[in-house]
């Protein structure tokens, strides 16, 4: 056991997580329910906001303050999954949910959360914002290549042209994911959301025990 100084723990505060919660899988579903109605939501030729939610942080807050790791993965992919399953419904199309890149783009999230453990127990704010920059580009960077390299080549050829253009084009959504990250991680990381609890000799292992609001 280590003998290091007692740090305070972040506890995420239930309720205002739950509607966080609801509030991401309703910003993944608005363009499709838009969609739905008859509107254009089509990248190229509006200027619908493609990228922005508050999922990004949720992964990144969970890593960093779910004291059992697994719930850390599990309630960011609950979320992932049913607005994954809102959308098929509402494209009238279950199938969209399978699609080449999917792995990727779900390791993707994963490996957001994994950025938030680095965040145990307590960091100042400006950690908090450098891993939410991290995380942003190692998001841009893998799902993009996932992109180039699971696409038939029609769109982008299997030339370092064609990568280096599906990161061009994708640069849009980047910047809202981005504008994402630095609207909702300051709110999570609040008061609002979060009180924090004292841990004696902190050791990273006891992040795995369950934690319950007071």
């Amino acid at each position: 056991m280590s003998t290091s100084p007692r740090q305070p723990l972040l506890r995420p505060q239930a309720g205002f997580l739950i509607a966080l919660l609801v509030l991401a899988v309703a910003v993944r579903l608005l363009p499709y329910v838009l969609a739905h109605f008859g509107m254009n939501i089509t990248p190229d030729e509006t200027n619908y906001p493609w990228g922005f939610s508050a999922f990004p942080a949720i992964c990144l807050f969970g890593g960093a303050c779910f004291a059992d790791r697994r719930w850390a993965f599990a309630i960011p992919f609950a979320v992932l999954i049913v607005s994954d399953v809102g959308i098929g419904a509402l494209s009238g199309n279950l199938h969209w949910m399978i699609y080449p890149s999917q792995l990727i783009v779900y390791a993707s999230y994963a490996m957001i959360v994994g950025v938030g453990f680095v965040l145990r127990p307590g960091r100042p704010f400006w950690a908090v914002g450098a891993a939410g920059l991290g995380a942003s580009v190692l998001f841009y960077l893998t799902t993009n290549f996932g992109v180039w390299v699971c696409g038939d080549g029609t769109l982008y050829p299997k030339t370092p042209a064609g990568l280096w253009q599906c990161y061009v084009n994708a640069l849009p959504f980047f910047r809202n994911f981005v504008i994402g990250m630095a609207v909702f991680l300051p709110i999570l990381f609040s008061p609002l959301a979060v009180s924090e609890r004292e841990s004696a000799d902190w050791d990273g292992d006891e992040a795995l025990v369950p934690v319950r609001n007071a």
